[in-house]
């Protein structure tokens, strides 16, 4: 008798651990959608310049790590830099995210990662480019009551653009 009440507690408590970790992993796919989305409209906001829609995703004490090593602190910095890229007279952009990915911390914090080209060409001749720059963002997530906010972003330039992110091992 006492074998099989072991035998049923140990059914009971594997099933009680599958269900939490497939919860958790439902959990996980719903905070990373929400980060997605965050990443899309980010890019929707580049693209059309809205620096409103970009600065909205933002803590009030951001950092920003630009992908020359410039640092720059907190909100009113951060959008005095993207309005720079913004509102430059004589050049303009062309910006393409890749697809984010997302790396759940815990139900309040989370990192998000994604390449990104912005090809600078003169606006007086838009086939003329002048500059190409690709990187990986690194974007540090944290939920407010119900709202993410990044709180910290890096830059970094890469040799190439990756639409995917993949894991890599060195053999």
């Amino acid at each position: 008798m006492k074998k099989i009440l072991i035998a049923v507690l140990f059914i009971v408590i594997n099933s009680c651990d599958q269900n939490d970790s497939k919860d958790q992993k439902k959990d996980n796919d719903f905070l990373s959608s929400q980060l997605k989305e965050m990443i899309n409209e980010r890019e929707k906001a580049m693209i059309n310049k809205d620096i409103e829609t970009a600065m909205s995703q933002f803590s009030e004490d951001i950092s920003w790590i630009n992908s020359q090593g410039y640092y720059f602190e907190g909100k009113k910095e951060v959008r005095r830099f993207h309005a720079y890229l913004a509102g430059n007279d004589s050049l303009d952009y062309y910006y393409k995210a890749g697809k984010p990915r997302i790396r759940i911390i815990d139900s309040k914090n989370a990192l998000a990662y994604y390449s990104w080209k912005m090809f600078w060409y003169k606006k007086s001749n838009p086939l003329d480019t002048v500059n190409r720059e690709i990187g990986l963002m690194t974007l540090t997530a944290q939920k407010n009551e119900s709202k993410w906010q990044w709180i910290a972003v890096t830059n970094q330039h890469t040799p190439w653009f990756y639409d995917i992110i993949e894991n890599v091992t060195i053999d």
